[in-house]
């Protein structure tokens, strides 16, 4: 049988590096925009081909007395992936600023501390 022994660790958080959330932000944020537009093109067809789109449009047209309209879906993909573009820099920005701030504030009061728990294996009792 073997014995854990454990012991309480005390870990303070006095500084995050802003280059690492920079990198990290960038990744993060993209990602979500990437799953954002494929989500929304594949919910895009499948709305087109049950013809949910086509009775909006029908909808959106009667109801504002307009003749032809439509959805033009390149420009929707377009005008999404730019918003999404401009919120990844907003959002990169936002953590990296918060980064910075956060540093700042550590200077002051001495950072976050967090209490973890050590398992060491070594010790062996034998039964």
């Amino acid at each position: 049988m073997v014995s854990l022994s454990r012991r309480r660790v005390r870990r303070v958080i006095r500084r995050i590096e802003p280059w690492s959330v920079l990198r990290f932000s960038i990744v993060f944020y993209a990602c979500l925009l990437v799953i954002l537009i494929v989500a929304g093109a594949a919910l895009w067809i499948v709305a087109s081909i049950v013809g949910v789109v086509h009775n909006a449009e029908k909808f959106i047209g009667e109801l504002f007395l307009l003749d032809n309209f439509r959805f033009l879906p390149f420009q929707i993909l377009r005008a999404t992936a730019i918003a999404g573009t401009i919120l990844v820099v907003l959002g990169t920005g936002a953590n990296v600023l918060l980064a910075v701030l956060y540093n700042l504030i550590s200077d002051v009061i001495g950072g976050v501390e967090i209490v973890s728990v050590e398992e060491d294996q070594s010790t062996r009792t034998v039964v």
